[in-house]
């Protein structure tokens, strides 16, 4: 399946890059493949992820205390943001692409 991402989750997205890398390039690296690899689950098995909060779902990025929340809609997936698990809940609800 397809993605697409919410201006605001690249946004969260390249700063928590950012912020990993600053503390050590190989972190920043391993938190991209994490990512990559949340998005590469939800992408070959959407449905496999519980719902919460209406229609959103969400998967962890391993080894972060970050998830990936996104949308089933039709043939595409919606990235709303790239969260920290521990932090604001709910912030981005009023997010739509």
């Amino acid at each position: 399946m397809s993605h697409l991402w919410n201006r605001h989750a690249r946004l969260e997205y390249y700063e928590t890059i950012e912020y990993y890398a600053r503390i050590d390039g190989k972190l920043g690296e391993r938190f991209v493949a994490g990512v990559e690899d949340a998005i590469d689950k939800m992408s070959r098995t959407p449905e496999r992820f519980r719902r919460f909060d209406g229609d959103m779902r969400k998967v962890r990025v391993e080894g972060f205390p970050y998830g990936v929340i996104y949308r089933i809609e039709g043939r595409e997936l919606h990235i709303i943001a790239i969260m920290h698990l521990h932090r604001r809940p709910g912030y981005w609800r009023d997010r739509h692409n």
